[in-house]
């Protein structure tokens, strides 16, 4: 039931109307139950929903009912997708399977015409596999086409196995980093690095667009888990710049030109090039345009997101505020970025009210956004006790930020958030000292800092906490002060 909730919460408005109509047209007759139980997920029904489809407690008869819609809902998937992003594949799909067919009919000349055509749209689609697949059937009715030079088409169908076995190598490796991404491992890019040598992988512009794009979420992945943005910024211009080669191809690859253009937007971001971050963003949104808008319902909330974090340390927190107060089915991330943004306009009771409105448990978020989020979302609430001057929410807080992720943090070096911690603490316990030279030395010392145009844009953010109390600033005055220190903006 959990797995249907969930599809059913994240599809947009224009999505839903689509599958209603989808299941209308399928349903053979006129029940129209399934979409009865469609809508009640969808506006937050969770209990007694035999009783209010059937009139009377009928459990085997609701879960068959759930089990259907979830196979409509599969069908509504792939048939959206199909006439989105997959259309180009497909077609190369139809037009293997005519020459093949021809071919088996002994129509030799319309077969061979479509294999053809097939050949020439997936070599400029870069789909390796369908090309694969194309080269076999050729290489096994070569001995029927007169026009063929059977060494030529040889060497054009190991040519390609080669780009393909090297896809597949990327996949791999792919699948292995991300599982060893969830252990939150020590030397992340060390381990990048050794798994490229050891599947002796070059990074070029053979590559698709969907591998360049695996090979930037990996990056950014890593680079978040390390709060390191800056460490990988010209391997990500490099990749980029790969994409900027190949971007006669993007529109046939929109989908992961859109999550190319969003993640580079976002290491711009984090990198404090909010002009960059802006202009890509701006491109991204163009893009999203076309294929009538296919995927503008699946990055619509990121966007806003990415949009509204750049207003905010461009010293536009009114506009931040209203964007991301507009977003009608906000995600966790969004609730937490939404909590901060009040918190630095000090409006504390209503950052913990946003807060408050994420119900699950820290280890549930966790594993479905990552250790470091779930660490800034606990320092937030720690501050914003703070705030609220409430010691024993402080103290429980405190007590078990230290006991649970003491030794992850140690694991993954990141010992500068329990220093942060400590720091906290120390003005926790006596407020009045912060202005204190003594104090100040302290936390000077007590960091080892990157260089200013190096340091992690939210890593700043909490220590601007720590430095509006020292120089006695307003806290957002604090964080915008030392972001623009550095920044390319």
């Amino acid at each position: 039931m959990n797995d249907l909730i969930e599809l059913i919460r994240s599809m947009q408005s224009d999505e839903a109307e689509d599958f209603i109509a989808f299941a209308k047209a399928k349903n053979q007759r006129s029940d129209v139950k399934n979409i009865m139980l469609f809508d009640l997920i969808r506006s937050g029904v969770r209990r007694d929903l035999d009783l209010k489809i059937y009139g009377k407690g009928n459990k085997n008869a609701l879960n068959a009912l759930k089990n259907r819609l979830k196979e409509n809902l599969i069908d509504f998937t792939a048939s959206r997708g199909f006439s989105n992003e997959s259309l180009e594949e497909l077609q190369l799909l139809k037009l293997l399977l005519a020459a093949r067919i021809f071919l088996e009919k002994e129509q030799f000349s319309m077969g061979f015409k479509t294999l053809h055509k097939a050949i020439r749209s997936s070599s400029k689609l870069e789909s390796y596999a369908i090309l694969q697949e194309c080269y076999h059937t050729y290489v096994q009715y070569a001995h029927l086409d007169p026009k063929c030079d059977l060494d030529q088409l040889i060497a054009a169908y190991n040519r390609n196995q080669s780009l393909y076995e090297t896809e597949i190598k990327w996949v791999k490796l792919y699948a292995i980093l991300k599982r060893e991404l969830t252990q939150n491992p020590a030397n992340i890019f060390d381990l990048i690095k050794e798994k490229l040598e050891e599947y002796d992988l070059q990074i070029d512009a053979s590559l698709s667009f969907k591998t360049l794009f695996q090979i930037m979420n990996i990056v950014t992945d890593a680079a978040t888990l390390k709060s390191d943005y800056a460490g990988v910024s010209l391997f990500m211009n490099h990749v980029f710049e790969l994409v900027k080669v190949k971007k006669h191809l993007a529109d046939k690859h929109l989908y992961y030109h859109c999550e190319i253009l969003y993640l580079m937007s976002g290491t711009y971001f984090r990198n404090r090039d909010f002009i960059a971050s802006q202009k890509t963003l701006t491109e991204l949104e163009v893009q999203l345009l076309k294929q009538r808008g296919a995927f503008e319902s699946q990055f619509r909330e990121r966007v806003l997101l990415l949009k509204a974090l750049n207003f905010n340390y461009t010293n536009r927190p009114i506009e931040a505020m209203q964007l991301i107060t507009h977003l009608k089915k906000p995600t966790t991330r969004i609730v937490v970025v939404h909590a901060m943004l009040l918190f630095q306009q000090t409006e504390f009771n209503a950052a913990r009210r946003k807060l408050n409105e994420l119900k699950h448990t820290d280890r549930f978020y966790e594993r479905k956004e990552g250790l470091l989020f779930v660490l800034y979302k606990n320092i937030l609430e720690i501050l914003i006790y703070m705030e609220l001057s409430q010691p024993d929410l402080v103290e429980s807080k405190m007590r078990s930020f230290k006991k649970r992720y003491k030794n992850s943090l140690l694991g993954i070096k990141e010992e500068r958030v329990i220093t942060f911690m400590k720091l906290l603490r120390n003005y926790f316990d006596e407020p009045y000292l912060a202005t204190q030279k003594t104090f100040k030395n302290k936390v000077e010392q007590a960091f080892i800092w990157k260089p200013v145009d190096r340091e992690d844009i939210f890593a700043m953010s909490f220590y601007a906490y720590l430095k509006s109390k020292m120089e006695r600033k307003t806290i957002f005055q604090a964080t915008i002060d030392l972001v623009a220190q550095g920044s390319n903006s």
